[in-house]
């Protein structure tokens, strides 16, 4: 049997401890992506919720057909289309999450990064994950349904634990992959442990 731990400290209103969380099972999955710098710019044309065009720095990198994260303060669009390329004007479309923001704001734009993993989420005991940086992590089937999104704090992990009555956010499909951007424009490591049984 395989063990994971996640150990929490607690200073809060005058009172200090510390706790470990341990759980075993049969196998673990870990992975350490290399996330790139997100791009920089502006939403220059805001054509509904879901449209738009994002004016880059030049050299971006973007090209059609990329799929990207957009972020901004206070929200982010994940899985967007990339539909033209002009230069340093990126058209993009679609994707879920919140609303695009009014024309003008400050956007970061990232490609998404594909990490391939194969387990099922109805036997996690653990999983966390943290990222130095803002982040944006969808779980998806191998048919790309997705099957559980969350957004990544710089340097606050993430966990969820087994048998502590919070409902298990991964049941449903096995997952096939994961699908992860960066939402700062400086370049992050994102870690990622996975802790759970084999199929009974």
């Amino acid at each position: 049997m395989l063990t994971g731990q996640i150990t929490n400290a607690i200073d809060l209103a005058g009172i200090s401890a510390n706790g470990v969380t341990i759980r075993t099972a049969d196998g673990q999955i870990s992975h350490e992506v290399a996330l790139p710098a997100g791009k920089s710019g502006t939403l220059s044309t805001r054509t509904d919720d879901d449209t738009g065009v994002a004016t880059l720095a030049a050299n971006h990198g973007i090209t059609v057909d990329d799929y990207v994260d957009v972020y901004w303060d206070g929200g982010v669009r994940y899985g967007m289309d990339v539909t033209g390329v002009e230069g340093t004007a990126v058209s993009i479309d679609l994707g879920d999450g919140d609303n695009l923001p009014t024309q003008d704001t400050v956007i970061i734009v990232t490609p998404r990064v594909e990490i391939d993993v194969d387990f099922d989420g109805d036997n996690v005991e653990m999983i966390a994950a943290v990222c130095p940086r803002r982040a944006h992590l969808e779980f998806l089937t191998d048919a790309d349904v997705s099957i559980k999104v969350q957004e990544l704090t710089a340097a606050e992990p993430w966990s969820w634990v087994a048998d502590q009555g919070v409902t298990n956010p991964l049941t449903g499909d096995p997952v096939g992959k994961i699908q992860a951007s960066c939402g700062e424009a400086t370049a992050a490591t994102l870690k990622i442990g996975v802790l759970y049984d084999s199929t009974p």
